[in-house]
């Protein structure tokens, strides 16, 4: 049986669960507080694709970029160390686990003895002798990784810049579970899930904007520029939506596709304190988030990723975009969890990000500037610290027509691109045909 469907936020969870849902017959409506849709996607770099983001590629294949954007060439995963070494960990053809041993065999980015004992510890873990411990979603993943014999310089090195791209936050925040989990689902289980694709455009023109066509072919209605004030609930259901000038909106079903900063102040006191549910929120924080983009007059043909250890940006991507400028480039410099770049001037920013940038891409001669800009975002990232895992919320909330989605809910994945899209699947799941 069809319904109507209000959707709060209209970032890349909420449009995902309005896709599934009006393809399902719903009538569904967008609500977002902004002037357009898409949330933070609107100023982000391009997306890391693994063939581990079951989730994501499962989007695409229904906005016809599937085919397309798995033909990309693999794009490696380099390291800039502080010595100023380049390191590439190698894309394997082969069957797992050969293509994950001899691709650490082969990693000069860890020393020999790193190399031995990580070695050593997945051979212990294929053969599950011993089983891994069951405390590693309380432990820090630094700890852990010190544990199994990785030493200080690969822990702040090689496995905190990892950290970073992966679970958005510095490897001593890190819990040991969800990194170990992020790390085998990316790296440990074939050759084809190790395989990373970046598409040579932002998040946008690459997703949204295909996605925003579907939407609108399919009747969803979108009200932007309109904030929600307050939930009401009566006994087990919500009952209508109030909105900043006083008006209110109802539905069948509601889904908050909010992060968690906004839905916390929409909910009624008596609800939050009998709640478990939501009480545990108030456990969750998040981590800043500031990217540099920089257009340059400089023809490329391949796009790179590099990792920087020690320096202001934490990884740097660079792809060409003709269609902005001919011979053209674009660099994305992104840093996380560093809140203080959040008080830097944009020319600061600009500054410190070609900087960088001359060290992860260097020429023969500075390309020149075309435009540049700055996005700042003091919350961005769910923080994935120890005893985080069990306060993520699930999408069916104590409420029968009411659900959560966003990247910072129960997926068992990081806060990344991935998690939000399966979150908005699994809450469009939840509601009945």
């Amino acid at each position: 049986m069809s319904g109507t469907v209000l959707i709060l936020g209209g970032g890349i969870s909420g449009l995902t669960a309005a896709l599934q849902l009006s393809a399902s017959g719903h009538a569904v409506t967008v609500i977002e507080q902004a002037a357009k849709v898409g949330g933070r996607l609107c100023h982000a770099p391009p997306p890391l694709l693994l063939e581990a983001h079951h989730a994501t590629w499962s989007l695409l294949n229904r906005l016809g970029k599937d085919v397309v954007t798995r033909r990309l060439r693999h794009t490696p995963l380099e390291f800039l160390q502080s010595t100023g070494a380049r390191i590439q960990f190698l894309h394997l053809p082969l069957p797992s686990p050969l293509n994950t041993l001899l691709g650490t065999t082969l990693f000069q980015g860890l020393s020999m003895r790193d190399r031995w004992h990580l070695l050593s510890f997945l051979e212990r873990t294929w053969e599950q002798d011993p089983p891994l411990p069951n405390d590693l979603d309380l432990r820090l993943a630094d700890e852990w990784l010190a544990s199994i014999g990785q030493s200080e310089s690969a822990r702040r090195g090689v496995w905190n810049s990892l950290a970073r791209l992966l679970l958005g936050a510095a490897l001593p925040q890190v819990s040991a579970g969800l990194f170990m989990r992020t790390l085998r689902r990316c790296f440990l289980t074939g050759a084809r899930t190790t395989k990373l694709i970046l598409p040579s455009h932002g998040l946008d023109s690459f997703l949204l904007a295909p996605l925003k066509a579907q939407l609108d072919a399919l009747g969803v209605q979108f009200q932007t520029n309109t904030m929600a004030t307050q939930l009401h609930f009566d006994r087990d259901r919500v009952v209508r939506v109030e909105l900043a000038d006083h008006t209110t909106l109802t539905a069948d079903w509601y889904i908050a596709a909010l992060p968690r900063h906004h839905l916390t102040p929409l909910l009624p006191e008596r609800v939050v304190t009998h709640y478990a549910y939501f009480q545990q929120l108030s456990r969750l924080s998040e981590s800043p988030l500031v990217i540099v983009r920089l257009h340059l007059d400089q023809a490329i043909e391949q796009t790179q990723l590099v990792l920087l250890e020690h320096r202001t940006f934490h990884w740097m991507i660079r792809h060409p975009d003709r269609a902005l400028h001919e011979q053209a480039a674009v660099v994305w410099g992104i840093a996380v969890d560093a809140p203080d770049l959040l008080a830097q001037t944009n020319e600061a920013l600009i500054l410190l990000a070609l900087k960088d940038m001359g060290a992860a891409f260097p020429t023969t001669s500075a390309p020149r500037l075309i435009e540049a800009d700055v996005v700042r975002q003091p919350q961005a990232y769910l923080t994935p610290k120890p005893a985080t895992q069990q306060c993520r919320p699930l999408p069916s909330s104590p409420f029968v027509n009411f659900f959560v989605a966003g990247d910072w809910t129960d997926t068992g994945w990081p806060a990344n691109l991935e998690s939000a899209i399966l979150s908005g699947q699994r809450c469009a799941e939840a509601i009945p045909a």
